[in-house]
């Protein structure tokens, strides 16, 4: 379900807001949001979440109705895509202006985009661009923007930590967990702020650590700004990076 405004002035800000239901759901799940503006400027921005490479779908049609080809895709090497009518026959009205060489895909006023992270997309949040060439004037070139967002094999919970004052010196845990596949392996725990020490224990060997990280500095320091760096045996997660921030 998605909440969004309809209406926002010329330099004003918007909110889009989409809630899923997961009860009825089990395993990794993928969703998208699409957002269509009335600005002619304004580039798609494609959100795609995904525990496993899943595919996002938009479409991509002729404001007038009249039919145009697909002429070539360029992407980025993080996500695949591939371009196919959605109607089968052309829009009525003048022929369409064929290019020399075999378009993508042609005869149609609407195609069907479908974005798949490849498994070059990295763990976290991205950015893919996508550009499409068309023969239709004034949209030779219509940019797309995917913002992907892959989530690793291994998890950490929570994903960032922020210490606070109080009368005894902070402990902040992290649990690091990785449910499927081979057993994982903490390689190494490093900090960028020398009065933080972090630990981590074995709790399921192969499967779940607790990171344990202990300030050791004096009372009264101030405000914090570092980084914990946690080094494992995944390949797509070889050093994960667990901001730390707050005010002792």
């Amino acid at each position: 379900m998605t909440e969004f405004d309809k209406v926002i002035p010329p330099g004003g800000v918007g909110k889009v807001t989409a809630s899923l239901d997961t009860s009825r759901y089990k395993g990794p799940i993928t969703k998208s949001v699409q957002v269509t503006t009335g600005d002619p400027g304004a580039r798609p921005v494609v959100r795609t979440t995904a525990g496993e490479p899943k595919p996002t779908e938009l479409t991509v049609s002729a404001g007038d109705g009249k039919a145009f080809d697909i002429l070539a895709v360029k992407a980025d090497p993080a996500v695949r895509v591939t371009v196919r009518p959605d109607s089968p026959a052309p829009a009525a009205g003048r022929p369409v202006r064929r290019a020399h060489r075999r378009p993508v895909a042609a005869g149609s006023r609407r195609y069907l985009v479908t974005i798949t992270p490849t498994p070059r997309a990295p763990v976290g949040s991205s950015v893919a661009n996508v550009t499409l060439s068309t023969n239709r004037p004034k949209a030779e070139a219509v940019p797309i923007r995917a913002i992907l967002f892959v989530a690793g094999q291994v998890q950490v919970t929570p994903p960032q930590l922020v210490v606070r004052p109080g009368p005894e010196a902070p402990v902040l845990h992290v649990k690091i967990t990785k449910p499927r596949g081979g057993k994982l392996k903490i390689l190494g725990v490093a900090s960028s702020d020398p009065e933080f020490r972090a630990t981590t224990t074995a709790v399921a060997e192969g499967r779940e650590y607790d990171l344990a990280v202990r300030y050791t500095g004096k009372p009264g320091r101030g405000p914090v700004s570092s980084r914990i760096t946690v080094k494992t045996n995944e390949p797509q997660q070889g050093a994960i990076v667990i901001p730390l921030t707050g005010q002792i």
